[in-house]
């Protein structure tokens, strides 16, 4: 179950990221607004909501080409847990994952 649910979340994500990307002309040479709105001379609220879009432009690439590796999140937050001493009765329960996921 743990596995679908990463699956799923990580198909939301990449259909969210697609959704929003598809607004952008040309994902191979997209401008820097921060340093045209700095030639121009505009106001600081204006530099500021510039590099915010620069920043949210450079997210949805990144997320939109490489994915986001949800399954190493997962084993991040469970790690420690997983090796605490109230759960040493779980120290095997890497035995159990492959026949868990292969069943589905």
């Amino acid at each position: 179950n743990a596995m679908g649910y990463v699956r799923m979340i990580r198909s939301g994500g990449i259909h969210c990221c697609s959704s929003a990307i598809r607004f952008v002309p040309d994902l191979e040479d997209i401008v820097n607004f921060e340093e045209l709105v700095k030639e121009e001379g505009l106001s600081e609220e204006t530099q500021r909501s510039a590099s915010v879009l620069d920043s949210v432009l450079s997210d949805l690439t990144s997320n939109s080409a490489e994915g986001t590796e949800y399954f190493k999140m997962l084993v991040a937050v469970f790690a420690p847990e997983f090796r605490s001493a109230k759960n040493m009765h779980l120290r095997n329960f890497y035995m159990i994952v492959p026949p868990l996921v292969s069943a589905t």
